[in-house]
């Protein structure tokens, strides 16, 4: 199974997120901070295979600063997938940048906060 480092601020989301992972058998690890650095350093202790994070409107999970961690992570680790979750409904215009990053090739995958946790895994697990 893999190992995912989750940094998603939004505690709800964070925690269904969680417990998806870990009943699908997934190893999940929860980043503290939402630091860029100290989450590109929780990838690397953890030898994660992905990195899931939330982007919103507040400074600590910016689009931007999240691009910033997805490009650290990915030049220490160029195998690590990174994925991000939005909320396309309260926030459509940070949920087109995301997916405009999907296009670019930015990122690996993105999801709706409104996905079924089953399909999150399942795409999870086939990166």
């Amino acid at each position: 199974m893999k190992k995912v480092v989750v940094a998603i601020q939004n505690m709800l989301v964070c925690e269904a997120v969680l417990g998806a992972l870990k009943r699908k058998g997934f190893f999940v690890e929860k980043s503290l901070s939402q630091n860029p650095e100290k989450v590109v350093v929780a990838c690397d202790v953890f030898f994660a295979d992905v990195l899931l994070m939330d982007v919103g409107r507040t400074s600590e999970n910016s689009f931007d600063r999240r691009m910033e961690t997805v490009q650290r992570a990915v030049k220490k680790n160029p195998s690590l997938k990174t994925g991000l979750l939005c909320d396309n409904v309260s926030d459509p215009e940070v949920s087109f940048r995301v997916k405009q990053s999907k296009e670019e090739g930015k990122i690996d995958v993105f999801f709706y906060e409104s996905v079924q946790t089953d399909y999150l895994c399942d795409v999870i697990d086939s990166l």
